[in-house]
């Protein structure tokens, strides 16, 4: 497996650019790329505004690839998996906690340092990291839910991951997520939408996740189980274009219905069958942002007999139509 330390970025790449896209008192863009034959590329994308900086990173590699963080430094971070598998290992915690696409999580650690390990290979994921006065600011006004627990180990600088298992994004998490990434504004209008969804996104997050902490927080599982529902998830995820049925996967897996449906709703916080459809419009999207397909290709290819009902669903689930998304040249 190959590893990479990131305090010596640079070293590994032979070829290495970095582009100014804006750079103002109050607002930075940039891209970077960076690439080594037999080892890895990829793309930083990162957009600064006061108290937050959001970054989107890809990777593409031939197998499964290992960042480690040999630096440890005081952070507060906010992570959303676009595509990939990654399974991280933090100083301050026992296990490691992995995530898959569509998943999130939010923590705060004063010596922030890690093991990381892509099991996909190819990664892609959104991050909005907090200056600590900025984040401080947002919190200490906050009375009740996860916003006051989180100020309070920020100001006691005690470690703070919101959760160690999967959780998957609700559909506004994604949807806000998808209208920074395809903010169609120039100038600083652009900018200013941009940092009011960052705002917005952390918002959510953070009401998301104190959600689940509060409905799911006394049930107890089986190691096993986890095992099994992790099992399920992966083999969705690779296998979503298919006409899956809970029949198949309950006899493919040694569960009952009733356990795969509230281990799925646990776990993942969504239903196998919303999961799929997650991921076939997620398909969608990107096909049609390539250009890779006419519309009514894409609806087929994803399952759907009818062109309308794939536009109708696109839209609901996006908030745009489908040739929309096929235009939409601005991204971050």
């Amino acid at each position: 497996m190959d590893k990479i330390d990131t305090a010596h970025w640079n070293n590994y790449f032979s070829t290495a650019e970095q582009s100014v896209l804006h750079a103002s008192d109050r607002y930075f863009e940039s891209v970077s790329t960076f690439s080594e034959a037999n080892l890895a590329s990829g793309k930083v994308h990162a957009i600064s505004t006061p108290g937050l900086l959001l970054t989107e990173f890809c990777l593409q590699s031939a197998g499964a690839f290992q960042f480690i963080d040999s630096q440890p430094r005081e952070s507060a971070e906010s992570v959303f998996i676009l595509g990939g598998d990654v399974e991280s290992q933090f100083s301050y915690l026992k296990e490691p906690v992995r995530f898959n696409s569509y998943n999130h999580n939010i923590q705060y650690s004063t010596e922030f340092a890690g093991n990381h390990i892509i099991h996909s290979g190819n990664f892609h994921a959104l991050t909005i990291t907090y200056d600590l006065p900025f984040l401080s600011g947002l919190l200490q006004s906050q009375e009740g839910g996860s916003l006051e627990a989180f100020g309070k180990n920020l100001t006691k600088k005690e470690n703070f991951l919101a959760t160690t298992r999967s959780v998957s994004w609700d559909k506004r998490i994604a949807e806000v997520i998808q209208a920074i990434r395809t903010c169609q504004f120039h100038g600083p209008t652009r900018y200013i939408f941009i940092e009011s969804k960052m705002l917005e996104l952390f918002v959510l997050q953070m009401e998301h996740l104190h959600s689940l902490q509060t409905s799911t927080g006394k049930e107890k599982w089986k190691k096993e189980d986890k095992e099994k529902m992790q099992a399920v998830r992966e083999y969705v995820e690779q296998s979503y274009l298919e006409p899956l049925t809970l029949k198949d996967l309950t006899l493919a897996f040694g569960l009952n219905e009733f356990k795969l449906k509230k281990g799925y709703k646990y776990f993942f916080n969504t239903t196998v069958f919303e999961h799929i459809l997650q991921l076939r419009m997620q398909k969608a999207s990107e096909l049609l942002k390539h250009q890779q397909m006419p519309i009514a290709d894409v609806a087929t290819y994803i399952g759907y007999n009818n062109t309308g009902s794939f536009s109708y669903e696109f839209k609901k689930r996006f908030g745009y139509s489908p040739r929309q998304e096929a235009g939409m040249v601005n991204r971050i």
